[in-house]
């Protein structure tokens, strides 16, 4: 019987200690949300551009499912390759349109200086990447 409660109090206490560190080698919720809407936008400015709109639409980021996440290096520093699905609403001027399981594959920086996370979208160049500030986060 002690030896059947050891066994669950050490699995707890495992399971507690990998979900703790999980937040520490993945994505945060909200930088993944901002990356998305960044991405999102910048679609939504280009075609505002073509068709000779006034603005571009206001896009939320309502949910996000991550389907795949991989570490790498872009430009010396951490990074992951994110893919997945999001929802999304665009509001118009009369109108909201919503959009569900819309997929995402991206590429975001990590630096970290002291306890602050620094977060950047990173675009793949020719040769290079463009980064995007993404913001900064508390660790």
């Amino acid at each position: 019987m002690l030896r059947k409660s050891l066994q669950i109090i050490l699995s707890i206490v495992l399971a507690i200690g990998l979900v703790a560190c999980g937040g520490r080698y993945s994505v945060p919720d909200n930088v993944l949300k901002n990356a998305i809407a960044i991405s999102v936008n910048q679609t939504e400015q280009q075609i505002s551009q073509e068709l000779k709109l006034s603005a571009a639409p206001k896009v939320s980021i309502d949910r996000v499912k991550i389907t795949e996440q991989s570490p790498l290096k872009i430009q010396g520093s951490d990074g992951f390759h994110v893919k997945g699905v999001y929802d999304f609403t665009l509001k118009l001027p009369k109108r909201q349109e919503s959009q569900s399981d819309n997929p995402f594959d991206l590429y975001l920086q990590r630096k970290t200086e002291g306890k602050t996370q620094t977060w950047q979208l990173a675009q793949r160049t020719e040769d290079d990447w463009n980064l995007q500030p993404i913001g900064a986060r508390k660790g």
